[in-house]
């Protein structure tokens, strides 16, 4: 019928030519990885030998660096030479208990592991157990500084056992050195009794926080400084409005409030000095019968007097006793009552405002009576200087009073010598 038997030849054909095609290219890639193998295999002698070199050179450094020592060489402690953990000790449980696994490193804790010591010594156990110095915690003290603690704790729990035992012991004193005497042997006489005035001060007064003698002084200055102003202003109104406010003698009144130039007579003087002896006296007896007033006294006089000195003490007793007579007995007697009701109601405010620093209501009283006898001292001279003399000389008496006693009972007595 003028057709072929095999149709397909064709098709046949064409797919036989592109697998050739393909297989020349495979081959084609073949025979170019096997001359980039070669190559490759013919340039490693030269990789290696660059290899090997940096190798020698490497190891030749590694020769010259210092080694570190091992543990077994190590340098021993020159003697004489503290070492860390004697410096600054480190707090530590005893040895056995509870937490003696959850103890704080120590600085000899490496030195004992490396050296390996034994089992019953145990380098996280201490003998105190007081916190010295945790490297966690970076709490530090010296062994110095915790001797030096332990010795004044030492110190005073000795002291207070001393004054508690004084007298059996002076009595054991007395009798060991007789019997040393009749021995023949030289005794040396201690006197440990201590002054029973001084130690009845300290029982019944507990001090008040020492003060300098620069706070003192500026403390008194300024507060007499202040006073004075304010004396000046309360006596403009007393001058201005008294008489009338109060409905009292314009006379009186004016009486009160002139400016004498001193003290104008003998009267003056001697009754001024009359007033401050016998506040002076009155004080000295009240205080030996009455406790709470010789508590109070006492701790004022500690804190304020202990650091004066002799022209402190003037110092101090006129810039107190001159403003607070300008003040209460100047202008507060005058602005109320010219006259004795004055005089009580301004001793009675002096009295309230003495009743602080280390003062109680015994000191208060004290002093509202004394702030009286001043006024009574004013009404009767007309001279606001008389209260003013007896006010500074009576300060002045006490202060110096007591700086003697308080110079006797620290003295050293003379069977100590």
């Amino acid at each position: 019928m003028g057709t072929s038997p095999f149709p397909l030849r064709a098709p046949c054909q064409g797919y036989c030519i592109n697998s050739c095609r393909r297989g020349k290219r495979l081959i084609a890639y073949a025979r170019k990885q096997v001359k980039r193998s070669s190559k490759q295999q013919a340039q490693q002698p030269d990789d290696r030998l660059e290899t090997a070199k940096t190798r020698i050179v490497l190891e030749s450094l590694e020769q010259e660096l210092p080694q570190a020592p091992s543990p077994s060489s190590r340098v021993t402690r020159q003697p004489g030479v503290l070492s860390p953990g004697e410096i600054y000790p480190v707090f530590a449980p005893k040895s056995g208990s509870a937490s003696a696994a959850d103890a704080p490193w120590r600085w000899d804790d490496k030195e004992q592991e490396e050296l390996g010591a034994g089992g019953d010594v145990a380098t996280t156990s201490g003998a105190a157990d007081v916190p010295r110095w945790n490297p966690r915690t970076g709490f530090m003290r010296t062994a110095a500084e915790v001797q030096a603690e332990a010795a004044a704790a030492a110190a005073a729990a000795a002291t207070t056992t001393s004054t508690s035992s004084a007298t059996s012991r002076a009595a054991a004193g007395a009798g060991s050195a007789a019997a040393t005497a009749k021995a023949g042997v030289g005794a040396v006489e201690v006197s440990l009794v201590v002054p029973p005035s001084a130690t009845a001060a300290e029982a019944e007064a507990p001090l008040l926080p020492a003060v300098s003698r620069n706070a003192v002084l500026s403390s008194a200055l300024g507060t007499g400084f202040w006073m004075a102003i304010l004396a000046v202003f309360v006596r403009n109104y007393a001058a201005l409005n008294s008489a009338a406010a109060m409905g009292t003698d314009p006379a009186a009144l004016e009486a009160l409030l002139k400016w004498p130039v001193g003290l104008e007579s003998l009267t003056d003087v001697g009754v001024g000095a009359g007033a401050a002896a016998v506040v002076t006296g009155a004080r000295l007896g009240l205080m030996a019968l009455w406790t709470d007033l010789r508590e109070a006294t006492e701790r004022s006089n500690q804190q304020v007097l202990s650091p004066l000195t002799t022209l402190d003490i003037l110092v101090v007793a006129a810039a107190s006793g001159i403003p607070e007579e300008l003040l209460f007995r100047g202008a507060l007697l005058p602005a109320t009552f010219p006259d004795w009701r004055g005089v009580l109601l301004s001793g009675a405010l002096f009295g309230v405002l003495h009743n602080s620093g280390g003062r109680n209501p015994a000191f208060a009283v004290w002093a509202a009576a004394v702030g009286a006898l001043y006024g009574g001292a004013f009404l009767i001279t007309g001279n606001i200087w008389v209260p003013a003399l007896a006010h500074v000389s009576a300060n002045a008496a006490s202060a110096f009073i007591w700086k003697a006693k308080a110079t006797g009972r620290s003295a050293p007595s003379p069977h100590s010598q």
